[in-house]
């Protein structure tokens, strides 16, 4: 049963919140300072627990390959970059240097998942979403396992709907820099160029407040990775930080067979909420059926779970030739994208890059975007995409008629895109990581 929090132990929170914020970036301040007495918690630490891991040698004087904890949500968990993680950590298990991922998970609610085909790969279900005190129970079985290399795929809601959750997950980072271990995070946003108000979250000082220090707790990380060009800019030049590296997204790099149906189908692929653009994409629709007949809407995806109930209203009251999928599991990646004669994203923002923007590339369809800087920079790197400005539900229909019926321009479209994707295979992607890990611990 739900029990209100009083409204002045809300306020004590709150500010004991806001309190935290600071004293954390006071301390990170103070960093450069403190480093003697980290290299003396870290003699202590390996007094007690034994020598660390982090070596590439074991007994007898023979090597060994590399241990990795890897942090992320993870399926069948939907959303918060589980399937992103799914398919990093399945390439990673394949490179010759790595030796074990154990990867620290969210928790699950009823079946209890595919386990992994690659034995290389432990899941360890460690944390709840929205439960502060169980994401700090990562440093507990971090600790416990002793890897080589920490890595992270995070964002700044990766660890639920509660600011108190994702600041004390985040948080992580810096714990383990504090006891001396090497971090990599592959940072998917920035929480600092996302406009709050379009993904539901006031523009608060406690807000932004928070978003600053839990920047500064990510890049005390060893190491920093963007899939956005302009991001490595944009840290380097607000926080004079030299450690971030870009590395592209990663793709299938798969060509999909079309499959014809009758009518024409327009793919909204995704994890539903407000940021998404779903109201001008209905509209935008509206406007084609009263030029063409022959065309469908397909939405394939769910509610974002930040964002519960949100599609309820939509499929309520859908327009004639509008579909909604629901969940699309990976095995039915292949026919859902199949079906499709154009791929849409039309996003009011964009948090970080599109991962379904990527998908569609892999499969060698042609893309209908928001004229988002993350989508322009994926176009000028080599990918096709008629870009129109967000929201803007004319230009949307404009730009969807015109892949619909230009048939040459399309079939050039997909060309491209596919030949994007191969550039930024899994396989291209999780090399660069490895790299990355060796870099590190060679150093």
């Amino acid at each position: 049963m739900y029990v209100p929090v009083p409204s002045r132990l809300r306020s004590i929170l709150r500010g004991s919140c806001i309190h935290l914020y600071w004293l954390t970036q006071a301390l990170l301040a103070r960093s450069a300072l403190l480093q003697p007495h980290f290299r003396k918690i870290n003699v202590w630490r390996k007094a007690i627990e034994g020598e660390f891991a982090a070596t590439s040698l074991v007994a007898g004087g023979r090597k060994r390959g590399l241990r990795i904890c890897f942090i992320s949500s993870y399926p069948p968990n939907h959303a918060r970059l589980s399937e992103y993680a799914k398919d990093l950590v399945t390439e990673l298990a394949n490179r010759p240097a790595i030796e074990k991922l154990n990867l620290l998970a969210d928790q699950i609610t009823g079946s209890k998942g595919k386990l992994p085909e690659n034995s290389k790969i432990k899941i360890v279900r460690v944390w709840k979403q929205d439960y502060p005190l169980s994401i700090l129970g990562v440093m507990v079985q971090v600790l416990k396992l002793k890897p080589d290399l920490v890595h992270f795929s995070i964002g700044f809601q990766s660890f639920g709907k509660s600011r108190i959750a994702n600041f004390t997950g985040l948080s992580l980072v810096f714990l383990c820099r504090l006891c001396s271990l090497k971090v990599v995070v592959l940072l998917h946003n920035l929480g600092e160029v996302v406009d709050l108000e379009k993904v539901k979250l006031k523009p608060s000082f406690a807000n932004k407040a928070g978003v600053l220090v839990a920047t500064r707790l990510i890049l005390s990380a060893s190491r920093v990775v963007v899939m956005v060009k302009s991001y490595v800019e944009y840290l380097r030049k607000h926080y004079n930080n030299k450690g971030v590296l870009f590395i592209p997204h990663g793709s299938l790099g798969n060509d999909c067979v079309s499959i014809d149906p009758e009518d024409k189908v327009v793919l909204l692929f995704g994890h539903m909420g407000p940021s998404k653009g779903l109201p001008a994409m209905l509209s935008a629709f509206r406007k084609i059926t009263k030029e063409r007949g022959d065309v469908q809407l397909v939405i394939a995806g769910d509610n974002h779970p930040n964002f519960p109930g949100y599609l309820d209203e939509f499929i309520k009251n859908a327009p004639p030739k509008v579909v909604f999928t629901g969940y699309v599991p990976e095995e039915d990646l292949y026919r859902v994208f199949g079906m499709a004669d154009v791929v849409v994203t039309p996003y009011l923002i964009a948090l970080g890059t599109s991962g379904v923007f990527h998908l569609a590339c892999g499969f060698g369809k042609p893309v209908v975007s928001s004229d988002l800087p993350e989508m322009r920079e994926m176009v000028a790197d080599g990918a096709s995409a008629l870009l129109v400005p967000p929201g803007d539900a004319e230009a949307l229909k404009d730009a969807i008629l015109k892949v619909l019926t230009d048939k040459e321009a399309a079939a050039e479209m997909c060309k491209q895109n596919l030949k994007f994707a191969q550039k930024e295979r899994w396989s291209i992607v999780a090399q660069a990581y490895e790299e990355v890990y060796l870099e590190l611990l060679n150093t």
